[in-house]
């Protein structure tokens, strides 16, 4: 079809008609939102008749700003890279879903007033994907380009006087010639999705944009604060700037100046004397106020933000007022879960308080431009943003000959939208770089958008991942480059580069994870040219539904929940916060790496070591605690108080103090003497209280290298022991067990009358549900070995008393899958003690072709239900895991089974806890089960002297100098891992979301020797090898305890 005749939303040459230039964001004081309740008419096609105004069959209501399929018409449609219809650019489907939006406004008659008149626009914040409009019945133009601002004059057929209204109607095609270009990794959904303003501008004078720019001295003390004006005056007028700093105090002398007649453009420049600066840790901000007035009328007045900042790339690195910078940052789409990308305001704020609070101190408005007022509150609260632009054509790359990006006749669309973002947000400080856009290949118009970039912002550089020469970036961008790799990016140049590295996404959020975010901070803070990355991505996309089954209850929906067919299920569930933007693990784990300050013990001494960029350590303070922590639980506070940090500049160091027995007056050599250091804010700001806590670290102060011991073993008094058949069963006065020989496995076992297992006996087990980032690395390999369907074939059932008086049952096993000659020779010691004690010995060999990896290695058991609650000494409170633990503090934790389980919004392994010392696992009255493991190669055991006994260690976590550290993966390793659930791990493998999720008759306990890390290739590296659960032998004793009765 000829472009001649196409229609416009077909037509990749015609993104605009009639739409006024982009400028920067600033409503006048007459401006009046037209969002409401509109009326609404729903079509398959453009091509059907419009409806008739006063027909009101036609109409339903709708919510301006919202989008129709959150409302009724049509469904959510998701897909990652893939276009839900066939990629034959420009052209879209006939079948194009089209919304006709009407309403009704009047001008306020307070506005007619004005002297000389106004001129009236229309301003559409964000309509997705295109729509033609038209005022009081004629049509005024088009717009395409969703996520950017679009206004139109429409003075010349508004009405206003006093009973006037007037008529506004906006047709909407869900597809459009743009969607190729909109292809961004989120759900597709329509209509006007944010807010629809009248403005009116006075016609004697106004500005129609300006740009703000501050540049600093060589040193960054004084700076110029230039304004460009572009502006339309009917006679000789003046114009006034006026800078107030944060105390309303006037920063320099008023700037007043004359503008001459007609349309032209003014430059005005101001020297600031030790303007306070603006950066994301200090966010000093001033207010500038434009006025316009003429014959002592005063005509407008505009107030912008401005953060006197200055942005280069200078030997090779990404400075902000000299100095290189460290980028902790967060990629951002716009997602309600009830509204979609119509995110409240209130809501938008919250997420950029909740980043501050956690450390990240850098945003990526991934991958467009969000709501304007967004960068103002970046401004405000003090976050970095890459401000990207409404581009990406991912799945054009289906068929090279389809990718735009090449095309001259995309040119001009791709720069407009270049244009869009950057006259929109120039004038905001928090804006450090822009961007290109996402993942849309590389051709010449990403060149040409560069260049105008170039041409029209000297101020800040420009930012593109998809140029791999990195012809139209001035920084190379990678994303999820693996450490290893990372490593070789930042020495492959040597010293001579002259372009930083960044990571635009990095450690993939989806679910359980991101792991090994402590070795991406590592090596970022090791090597001079990595600075920094943006972890993709802030929340999970989940929206919700109401379920199928009548209940009346929702849930968060993903890809295919709505019949939407191509897509991609859940992979748009990968945030840091669960779809409610709440902090999920991972976002509690991030704010651990990306803190600014680390705490360190050297000798007997803590130090604090600087990592802001500008801070100074000025509004901070430590606090410290010592605490024992004794077997069975009781926790001794031994000393706690404040400790002032001197000053430290960044990158330096500030002592915390000395801590030793003698300086103290304390016996630090007693077993298990903690000490916890925690770094908060002394005053309040915008986005926390005082006593927020920025870091923490926990030391352990004693050099003890005696182990804690277990209660000694006494021998079994008038043990009976009976078998019949493939039933042994073992009654002493304080316990009952009972073994099936066939299984080899306790199907019964009760303490003083009350059952400690009910259901599945312990068992040794590898698998854990996979979780998405195992479903992207290992769990192919592990589902391939059929580790989920392990099969216990007994060898041989021994038992006897043995030379300490305890009963004994050794048996042997050959655990393995069907159909594969691969397994574990093993060999299972139950010793039953007469105090109700029962300890479980395993050795596990690997035979045969052997995967490389497993899951977890450990016992399995099911308690009673109303063993619900556990107590554990060990890192806490929330789940931790070999590669993500960072954010895990020592202490004695209690929680129930509900606490205990982060349900993912797809079902998923969750919920353990690592370096573990002792656990319990109890009703509420405290009557249960406690549980301790050691590796065998550890146990340090000697003989008794006195009537058979023995002492055997518990775990004594000698190289557990300090949290923070590395645990490394070996038989050396002392602490233990656990898991308490409602479900099993084929409960969570089954189940698709958590409503599904009914859980059995008992809880799920598990005690782990170890396990496989988490880390982030749902779309990034697997787990890094160190933290790796390699297939190896396994030799360790897991003792259970009855306690409480």
């Amino acid at each position: 079809m000829d472009s001649a005749i196409r229609p416009d939303y077909m037509n990749q040459g015609v993104f605009q008609r009639n739409r006024l230039p982009p400028r920067a964001y600033s409503l006048p004081t007459q401006t009046v939102s037209l969002s409401g309740r509109w009326k609404f008419s729903f079509a398959s096609s453009p091509l059907e008749p419009d409806p008739a105004s006063d027909d009101t069959d036609a109409w339903s209501l709708i919510d301006v700003p919202g989008h129709w399929q959150l409302q009724g018409w049509g469904h959510p449609h998701y897909t990652n890279i893939n276009f839900p219809f066939p990629c034959h650019p420009p052209f879209v489907p006939s079948e194009n879903p089209t919304g006709t939006y009407e309403t009704i406004f009047a001008v306020p008659q307070e506005w007619g007033g004005v002297d000389g008149g106004l001129n009236y626009r229309l301003r559409f914040e964000g309509v997705d994907s295109a729509y033609h409009f038209w005022v009081n019945g004629v049509e005024i133009g088009y717009n395409q380009g969703s996520r950017n601002a679009a206004e139109f004059d429409v003075d010349k057929v508004l009405r206003y006087g006093e009973g006037q209204v007037n008529t506004l109607r906006v047709k909407v095609y869900q597809w459009s010639d743009g969607s190729y270009i909109e292809d961004q990794d989120m759900w597709w959904l329509s209509g006007i999705f944010r807010d629809v303003y009248l403005l009116a501008f006075p016609k004697k004078g106004r500005v129609e944009d300006f740009f703000v720019r501050t540049t600093l001295n060589d040193c960054f003390q004084n700076a110029v604060l230039e304004v460009d004006l572009s502006y339309k005056v009917q006679s000789v007028s003046n114009a006034k700037l006026k800078l107030i700093d944060s105390n309303g105090q006037t920063t320099v002398p008023n700037h007043t100046y004359e503008l001459r007649p007609g349309s032209h453009t003014s430059h005005c420049a101001m020297k600031v004397t030790s303007p306070r600066l603006w950066t994301a840790e200090q966010p000093h901000l001033y207010c500038l106020y434009i006025s316009i007035s003429s014959d002592g009328q005063d005509l407008q007045e505009i107030v912008q933000q401005v953060g006197f900042r200055e942005v280069q790339i200078k030997d090779g690195l990404l400075h902000v007022n000299g100095v290189p910078i460290s980028i902790r940052g967060v990629n951002r789409h716009d997602h309600h879960p009830r509204f979609g990308r119509a995110v409240p305001l209130d809501f938008t704020r919250r997420d950029l308080i909740l980043m501050k609070q956690h450390n990240v101190n850098a945003l990526r408005t991934s991958h467009y431009p969000n709501d304007p007022r967004l960068v103002q509150m970046a401004n405000e609260l003090g976050l970095y943003v890459m401000d990207e632009a409404d581009l990406e054509c991912h799945g054009t790359g289906i068929d090279a000959a389809s990718v735009p990006s090449d095309k001259p006749s995309w040119k001009d669309a791709y720069v407009a939208r270049m244009q869009q973002l950057v006259h929109r947000d120039k004038n905001n400080p928090c804006v450090i770089m822009w961007s290109l856009g996402n993942e849309a290949f590389y051709g010449q118009n990403h060149q040409a958008m560069y260049e105008w970039s170039k041409l029209y912002d000297q101020t800040r550089p420009v930012h593109y991942e998809n140029d791999h020469r990195f012809f139209a970036s001035d920084i190379c961008s990678y994303m999820y480059t693996g450490v290893s790799d990372l490593m070789k990016l930042a020495t492959e140049d040597g010293e001579k580069y002259v372009k930083p590295v960044l990571l635009q996404e990095y450690a993939h959020a989806m679910g359980n994870g991101p792991g090994g975010l402590k070795e991406y901070m590592d090596t970022f803070r090791r090597y001079r040219r990595l600075q920094g990355g943006f972890v993709w991505e802030w929340a999970n996309h989940g929206l919700l539904k109401k379920r199928n089954d009548g209940s009346g209850e929702s849930f968060y929906a993903y890809g295919g929940d709505f019949g939407d067919e191509p897509n991609d299920k859940n992979f748009v569930m990968d945030g840091l916060c669960d779809s409610e933007h709440n902090p999920g693990p991972g976002l509690i784990e991030l704010k651990a790496a990306y803190a600014p300050l680390i705490i360190r013990k050297k000798g007997k001494g803590i130090y604090v070591q600087n990592l802001y960029d500008f801070d100074n350590l000025v509004d901070v303070e430590g606090l410290y605690s010592i605490t024992r922590f004794l077997p069975d639980g009781i926790t001794h506070n031994l000393s706690s108080g404040r400790q002032n940090l001197h000053h430290a500049r960044p990158g330096e160091e500030s002592t915390f103090g000395e801590f030793d027995g003698k300086t103290w007056s304390m016996d630090f050599d007693q077993p298990e003497t903690w000490l916890t250091v925690s770094v908060q804010r002394r005053n309040p700001s915008k986005w926390a209280e005082a006593g927020y806590e920025i870091a923490r670290a926990d030391f352990r102060l004693d050099n003890s290298s005696s182990p804690t011991h277990l209660p000694l073993v006494k021998r079994l008094q008038d043990p009976k022991v009976q078998t019949n058949g493939r039933d042994l069963r073992l009654s002493t006065p304080a316990c009952t067990l009972k073994f099936d020989q066939i299984t080899g496995e306790i199907n019964q076992w009760s303490h003083k009358g009350i059952n400690m297992i009910d259901g599945c006996a312990p068992r040794l087990t590898f698998w854990r549900a996979p979780t998405d980032n195992d479903k992207g690395g290992q769990a192919g390999d592990w589902q391939g070995h059929r580790l989920n369907a392990m099969m216990y074939s007994v060898r041989s059932v021994a038992h006897h008393v043995n030379e300490l008086g305890a009963f004994e049952i050794k048996v042997e096993s050959y655990v393995a899958p069907a159909i594969f000659a691969w397994g574990f020779n093993t060999t299972t010691t139950y010793t039953i003690h007469s105090d109700g004690k029962l300890l479980i010995h395993i050795q596990a060999i690997p035979t045969g072709p052997v995967p490389g990896t497993l899951p977890r290695v450990g016992l399995e058991m099911t308690l009673p239900k109303n063993q619900s609650h556990a107590e554990w000494f060990g890192l806490g409170p929330g789940q931790t895991y070999r590669d993500m633990k960072q954010a895990g503090q020592i202490g004695v934790w209690k929680q129930t089974v509900e606490d205990m389980t982060h349900m993912y919004e797809m079902p998923q392994e969750s919920g353990n806890r690592t370096e573990t010392r002792w656990v319990k696992v109890t009703d509420e009255r405290g009557i249960g089960l406690r549980a301790i493991l050691r590796r065998n190669n550890n146990v340090n055991s000697r003989s008794s002297t006195s009537g058979g006994t023995v002492e055997q260690p518990l775990s004594p976590l000698e190289n557990w100098s300090f949290v923070d550290g590395d645990i490394e993966q070996s038989t050396d390793r002392t602490g233990f891992d656990f898991a308490l659930s409602k479900y099993t791990a084929a409960d969570l493998d089954q189940a698709q979301h958590p409503y599904e999720l009914k859980g059995g008759d008992g809880l799920v306990f598990r005690i782990d020797d170890d396990h496989h890390g988490l880390g982030s290739a749902s779309c990034g590296p697997d787990v890094l090898d160190q933290h790796q659960l390699k297939t190896r032998e396994f030799d360790f004793t897991v003792s259970l305890e009855p306690v409480g009765i």
